[in-house]
């Protein structure tokens, strides 16, 4: 815990608590939550143990806390950007850091340093990933990419932009035949895919928990309901399911209440079934990305060689 006494100069107390009661599960992998005391105040901090969220998940999360633990709650970063502080503010998010400290609830916004957060990798567009596992799917060393575009359902204006991005960071090679761009892979495929891993982006944009319904249930499968299908691993408890629309945005909760009629709906950056085989799951290259946190448990490990074997050898 950050000395927050000598950072706000007013008295806190704070204590862990272990898995408050009554919270979704997902909360107890998310935060590590204390009980604390702010001059006087009582309160939650709840400590962020993942990737910051976007600012709307967090003010769900939040009142999620609040409404369950019937306290206010502080949210407690490393650091903050003056982007995501403007956010946080905005959205009346009390947070604390080493050197900065916004407690609405008790009359405090305190700013000493600003936090520079570090400039990240660079990821792959969703179009480029897509047009890397359309390369990856099929057997050849060389692909044509026109007719790539309509069938992942982007333009020819992306597919080029995606093209110059792989070229550019050194994952494929490019040549022309006519006006047709054709690219050939840096390495072999397996190779190429364990390669790009640093690049790949979760295909996964919010994860929402939704009543089971025929609409929802005809959708294709997606994490580990997806890897269940494709190997021997078995699946969660609660079925997985992905969803795409550029039209319809669904709406559900942030997390699970009720696991017997509930299901998992991943909202997908791109469509997850473009390039499957099997319709009824997502592809199974971008399944295994979006379960990347989980690449080291040997389970998963075994499911996914058992996957790239049969894709590769």
């Amino acid at each position: 815990m950050f000395n927050l006494s000598k950072l706000i100069g007013v008295d806190i107390e704070a204590k862990a608590w272990e898995k408050p009661p009554g919270l979704p599960y997902f909360m107890y992998e998310t935060y590590a939550f204390y009980k604390a005391f702010i001059d006087d105040a009582e309160c939650i901090i709840a400590e962020l143990k993942v990737e910051t969220p976007v600012t709307h998940g967090l003010v769900n999360h939040l009142k999620t806390i609040t409404n369950t633990l019937k306290l206010p709650v502080v949210l407690k970063l490393n650091g903050v950007s003056r982007e995501r502080k403007k956010e946080l503010v905005a959205a009346r998010i009390p947070f604390i850091t080493p050197e900065q400290a916004y407690i609405p609830f008790i009359g405090m916004f305190l700013q000493d340093k600003m936090y520079i957060e570090p400039k990240a990798k660079e990821k792959f567009m969703p179009s480029a990933q897509l047009l890397l596992f359309s390369y990856l799917y099929q057997s050849n060393n060389r692909m044509q990419t026109n007719p790539i575009a309509e069938k992942i359902g982007v333009t020819p204006m992306q597919i080029t932009r995606a093209v110059r991005q792989l070229q550019r960071l050194n994952i494929i090679d490019v040549s022309k035949e006519g006006r047709q761009l054709v690219i050939s892979g840096k390495l072999p495929h397996k190779e190429l895919f364990e390669h790009a891993t640093n690049y790949f982006i979760d295909p996964v944009h919010e994860v929402l928990y939704m009543e089971r319904s025929e609409k929802i249930t005809s959708i294709p499968h997606a994490g580990f309901s997806a890897i269940s299908k494709m190997t021997m691993l078995s699946d969660s408890a609660v079925p997985t399911y992905a969803y795409y629309s550029k039209k319809e945005r669904l709406s559900g909760e942030y997390g699970l209440s009720n696991k017997d009629k509930q299901v998992r709906v991943e909202i997908w950056k791109y469509p997850p079934n473009a390039l499957s085989t099997n319709k009824k799951c997502a592809d199974p290259l971008s399944v295994i990305v979006s379960i990347k946190d989980e690449w080291n448990d040997p389970r998963v490990e075994e499911a996914i060689d058992s996957i790239t074997n049969e894709l590769w050898g």
